[in-house]
C-alpha cells in the first residue's frame, strides 16, 4: 500500500483520561470536523456507553455489525444467552438481535459498529478469558502478549487484548490501517512523529492512531498495560530502518 506523504498524515486523537459520561461518542462529529480524522479514513466508529438496568435493546441493521465489549455488568443476548464482564457479543448484519440488560445494574460497554465483511449466520458470544495469549516476539525479546478475540474473516478488521509487559516500549513503526485502543489497567506509553515526546495514558484513555503515522508504544517500568485494541483491517506493520528513525529525530 502507498504510504501517504509524511506533511498528509494524520496524527493521534485521544479521549486522555476521562470521566465516563453516558454514551459517550469517542469518534464524534466534532472531531471529525476539525483536521484530525476523516470519515473516509476510517472504517469503524467506536463509542463507550453506560446501558441502563432492565432496558432492551435491538439491533436490525441490514449492512452493518454492532460488536460490544462488555467491561462491567450483564446482559441476555436474545433471551437466551448471558453474557458479562470480559464477553464480545457481535449482533450480525441483517438479522434481528435483542439485548436486555440485567434488571439490577447498568452495563458499562464499548461498541463498535462497522460494516459486516461477511454475512454472519448467528449472534457470536465469545469470552477473551477463554482466548489463549500469544507471545509475540521483537527482536528476540517478547514485544507483547495479544489475545485474537475477532478475526478479520469475522469482522472484517481485528479486535484484540493486548498485554504490554511492563518496561518494554516497541521499535518504531507504521501501519497501512487505523487502530485504536482503550486502555483497561496500567499506563499506555504512546509516541508518534509529531509528539517529539512520550505521551502517557492511564485506564480509560481512549488513543486512535490513524494508518501511516509513525510510532512506537508500550507499558511504564512500573507494572504491564493491558488494552482493547480494534483495527479496521487486517493485522501487520513495518518496522524503520535507523536512517528512517534517525530523520524522524531530527524533525
Amino acid at each position: 500500500m502507498k504510504t501517504e506523504p509524511r506533511q498528509m498524515m494524520l496524527q493521534t486523537i485521544t479521549s486522555g483520561k476521562k470521566e465516563l459520561k453516558r454514551n459517550r461518542d469517542l469518534f464524534n462529529s466534532a472531531i471529525y470536523a476539525a483536521e484530525y480524522v476523516k470519515q473516509a479514513n476510517i472504517d469503524m466508529s467506536i463509542y463507550e456507553a453506560v446501558l441502563p438496568a432492565s432496558a432492551l435493546l435491538k439491533w436490525d441493521d441490514e449492512l452493518h455489525n454492532l460488536i460490544i465489549v462488555v467491561l462491567a455488568g450483564q446482559l441476555w443476548v436474545n433471551e437466551q444467552q448471558a453474557a458479562g464482564d470480559n464477553d464480545v457479543i457481535v449482533a450480525p448484519a441483517g438479522q434481528n438481535t435483542s439485548l436486555r440488560i440485567d434488571g439490577e445494574q447498568s452495563v458499562h460497554a464499548l461498541l463498535m459498529i462497522r460494516r459486516a465483511a461477511g454475512q454472519l449466520k448467528e449472534v457470536l458470544v465469545r469470552n477473551q478469558n477463554q482466548c489463549p495469549w500469544i507471545p509475540d516476539v521483537e527482536d528476540g525479546h517478547v514485544h507483547l502478549y495479544l489475545k485474537n478475540v475477532l478475526t478479520p474473516e469475522e469482522i472484517g478488521g481485528c479486535l484484540m487484548c493486548l498485554d504490554y509487559p511492563a518496561g518494554h516500549v516497541t521499535e518504531w513503526h507504521d501501519h497501512d490501517f487505523t487502530h485504536a485502543a482503550y486502555i483497561v489497567d496500567g499506563v499506555f506509553l504512546n509516541e508518534t512523529q509529531f509528539d517529539k515526546q512520550a505521551c502517557y495514558y492511564g485506564p480509560g484513555s481512549f488513543i486512535c492512531g490513524p494508518k501511516a503515522q509513525i510510532m512506537r508504544h508500550g507499558a511504564t517500568p512500573e507494572q504491564n498495560c493491558h488494552c482493547w485494541f480494534f483495527t479496521d483491517q487486517r493485522f501487520g506493520l513495518h518496522y524503520l530502518d535507523a536512517k528512517a528513525v534517525s530523520h524522524i529525530k531530527a524533525d
